[in-house]
């Protein structure tokens, strides 16, 4: 599913009648033609945004390792909110944007620039980098409120641009305020940005979205939190002996990184382009499953890669409180997001990732006190049992065993 661009957009859309394999852009309004044959893929400028985020993903995953209680973790975890939030709204507002190559590519250099300077400021964003962590967030949220004025994203006032736009504000103004309490202000402010979609997300229900391009973003930012697993792991083996316990460990690190990604692209990621294809609203799901249950997917991940690059450095120790904990509630965290998107997007969640998920918690709450290396053993052959069996069970023709909750968005 995840794709690399070959070539950059067209400056004008195709022609309705027109097909010759170049990618095709239309103007969110309703006056804009639609082709039968549109597809937007991910741009090379695209690519090079996504980096930034690489970046951001690896402080905010070495802040939850290095972190020393729940408090820590708690406000490791806050930070990257408004890297999310910021991704999301260029991933959303690029998505059909008919704009020429290098005002696009400007515009997104710019958030890029943005973001990086959030992210170098991530380790101190508590410290003395508070106002430059929450003035490059709100830079980027005045640039994404150009973009979406350009696009005419939003016809009401009130909207989730002009929303972000003041609470992009006050993450900068609360960076004045002092340690112990800038942390519960950024908190309040994540609190509303997180529920703004489901304040004023219904305003974004007549918006129109190219169902290839934006699962492919989404994907691409499941696949950088992916990559900052190999990198913990990576790193721990780089200064280690590889043999007996800690070659272990290095294997099976490695083989849960590649269970975690199996889990989402052998068949998560396409249900997740075919339902945004089929949805009668497909706003909906880009406020839910996308926004919010991909935010699920990458904390998960980054909970795990925390856990995993502890693992791999001291296999045989034992590590206790929240340090003990990251590994599994990461993969179980992951796990149990694919039952929210399965139900929001065809109302029913899989018999298999439910079980899957409910083992995990339980090898989460057996791992204080064992060595590092038995949780991780014990969690791999969890996610291997489970894809081998869904692909036994899908490539045999059986029907999929699903808890039916309701209607989804897409449909059963």
């Amino acid at each position: 599913m995840v794709a690399v661009a070959t070539q950059d957009y067209r400056d004008t859309p195709i022609e309705p009648d027109r097909d010759d394999g170049r990618p095709d852009i239309e103007a969110d309004v309703d006056a804009a033609p639609h082709s039968p044959h549109a597809v937007q893929r991910v741009t090379w400028a695209e690519l090079f945004f996504d980096l930034v985020f690489v970046f951001a993903v690896t402080q905010v995953a070495h802040a939850v390792s290095v972190g020393d209680g729940w408090g820590d973790l708690g406000r490791s975890l806050l930070l990257f909110v408004p890297f999310w939030w910021a991704w999301v709204g260029c991933t959303i507002q690029f998505n059909g944007l008919v704009v020429s190559a290098t005002r696009r590519h400007l515009l997104l250099l710019a958030i890029a620039g943005a973001a990086f300077v959030m992210s170098i400021s991530v380790p101190d964003a508590y410290g003395d980098r508070g106002v430059l962590f929450g003035g490059a967030y709100f830079g980027a949220r005045i640039l994404l409120a150009v973009v979406g004025r350009i696009r005419e994203a939003f016809r009401q006032r009130i909207n989730p641009i002009s929303g972000a736009l003041v609470t992009g504000a006050l993450w900068m103004l609360a960076g004045l305020l002092p340690a112990g309490t800038r942390q519960w202000a950024w908190l309040a402010l994540a609190a509303v940005e997180l529920s703004m979609p489901l304040v004023l997300g219904h305003r974004l229900d007549y918006m129109r979205f190219d169902a290839s391009h934006l699962p492919e973003r989404f994907g691409l930012f499941v696949i950088i939190a992916l990559g900052e697993t190999l990198v913990g792991i990576g790193q721990g083996g780089t200064h280690k002996a590889l043999d007996g316990t800690e070659g272990t460990a290095l294997f099976v690190a490695f083989i849960l990184s590649c269970g975690l990604w199996w889990t989402y692209f052998q068949y998560g990621a396409s249900a997740a382009e075919h339902a945004l294809r089929v949805a009668k609203i497909p706003a909906a799901l880009v406020r839910s499953s996308f926004s919010y249950g991909h935010l699920a997917f990458v904390v998960g991940i980054i909970l795990a890669a925390a856990g995993m690059a502890q693992a791999v450095a001291g296999p045989a120790e034992h590590p206790h409180g929240v340090h003990a904990l990251l590994l599994g509630s990461g993969v179980s965290l992951y796990t149990a997001t694919f039952c929210y998107t399965r139900i929001v997007m065809f109302g029913g969640a899989s018999y298999t990732r439910v079980i899957a998920s409910l083992l995990a918690i339980v090898i989460t709450v057996l791992s204080p006190g064992l060595p590092a290396l038995a949780p991780l053993v014990m969690l791999a052959a969890l996610v291997i049992a489970l894809n081998a069996f869904e692909l036994y069970w899908v490539t045999s023709g059986r029907p999929l065993m699903l808890i039916n909750v309701g209607q989804g968005a897409a449909g059963r």
